[in-house]
């Protein structure tokens, strides 16, 4: 299933360079949020609901839309026409009467690793079927412009003293209906709109501030690192601690009980996986000690940037989390952007903890590798 790819990704930097993600940016004009995607599909879904399924020109219309341009622009590594194609389907199962025991057939059986990508939308729309009318309430009377500002003030709380004097460009949040994710790039936030009604006020807020957290590292990184880097093992580094950081916001324990609207085979998984993150890391370990030995080759190497699980995500809350555990959070801060010095935290802790421990040879290769990207050396 092409979706575990990208299950859970919140991610800035996949594809546009580790160390210059929060370079590229999309123009904020307005408020720092946009609902305005949201309401018109809750528009067609009450028509079709009502016995009038939208037409080509309503989607056109839909997707002309402010949030759903700028996410086909912003997320133009992925085919736009396959969004849409998802979107269109999962709507009609959900919202057309004739196709209900398609539905049905469907929704019965929790997602999981054999769902197809389209029935994560159509779940997630069968959704906003059940709820509609509080989801309608909810776009229409929340104060967004109060979620914005309060996870600015949030994101502040698991950042270094003096993040807020950091040069961070205007960002807005659109809200869209799509699967149950929430998305970042070029400084831009994609939050699906049923999952923000899922998340409750303060769980906005964090998944908000989780995607903030994200361009302050990309700031930090980029004022630490004046070069771009595709060493392996560094690239399962950044990754662990991108997410697993991040996630101390709108995580903060695992194993977890509850992912969004996936179905209990997806939160096993990921449970599974967190608890595997000291086989992932000597993984990691010994594919980067084998090609500094001759061992491996340069192709062969590679496999070591796919040591960072679920993007990042449970192998770096692992990481994470454990030295926030064994250390304190603000051993956690201190490291923000320093990855040599986030792997020598993460061997204390795991020391003290009696968890699986980096090898000097690693240890010393990563603080290599961010040596050499300094500025003025080549």
């Amino acid at each position: 299933m092409k979706k575990l790819c990208i299950l859970l990704s919140l991610s800035l930097c996949m594809g546009l360079g580790l160390f210059s993600c929060s370079q590229k940016t999309t123009p904020v004009t307005g408020e720092g949020y946009s609902i305005e995607s949201a309401r018109r599909f809750m528009k067609m879904a009450q028509q079709a609901m009502n016995g009038t399924q939208p037409t080509e020109e309503d989607w056109r219309a839909l997707f002309a839309t402010e949030g759903y341009h700028t996410f086909f622009q912003v997320w133009n590594w992925t085919d736009s026409t396959e969004w849409q194609r998802n979107i269109r389907h999962g709507f009609d199962l959900a919202f057309n009467p004739t196709r209900k025991a398609e539905l049905d057939s469907i929704v019965a059986r929790p997602l999981g690793a054999e769902s197809a990508d389209e029935d994560f939308f159509t779940y997630n729309f069968y959704l906003t079927k059940q709820r509609f009318d509080e989801l309608n309430e909810f776009i229409h009377t929340a104060d967004f412009g109060q979620v914005m500002q309060q996870a600015h003030e949030r994101v502040l709380q698991f950042l270094p003293a003096g993040a807020d004097t950091l040069d961070l460009l205007p960002m807005k949040c659109y809200y869209l209906a799509f699967d149950p994710e929430g998305r970042t790039g070029n400084g831009v936030i994609f939050y699906d709109y049923n999952s923000a009604f899922e998340d409750g006020p303060e769980g906005l807020v964090n998944g908000i501030a989780h995607e903030l957290h994200h361009q302050y590292m990309g700031l930090l990184m980029n004022a630490r690192y004046q070069r771009d880097c595709d060493d392996a093992a560094l690239i399962a580094i950044v990754r662990n601690q991108l997410e697993g950081a991040a996630d101390l916001i709108n995580k903060g324990t695992m194993p977890t009980d509850k992912l969004g609207a996936y179905g209990p085979e997806i939160v096993k998984m990921y449970n599974d996986d967190y608890f595997d993150s000291p086989n992932v890391l000597h993984q990691l370990d010994s594919l980067t000690c084998g090609y500094l030995a001759g061992k491996l080759d340069a192709k062969q190497y590679q496999a070591a940037a796919e040591c960072a699980h679920f993007e990042g995500h449970t192998t770096g809350d692992y990481m994470v989390f454990l030295i926030r555990d064994q250390l304190g959070r603000q051993a956690v801060i201190d490291c923000l952007g320093d990855f040599p010095a986030f792997v020598l935290r993460y061997n204390e802790a795991a020391r003290k903890a009696g968890k699986y421990v980096f090898s000097d040879t690693f240890v010393q290769h990563i603080d290599s590798v961010c040596t050499s990207l300094q500025e003025g050396e080549s």
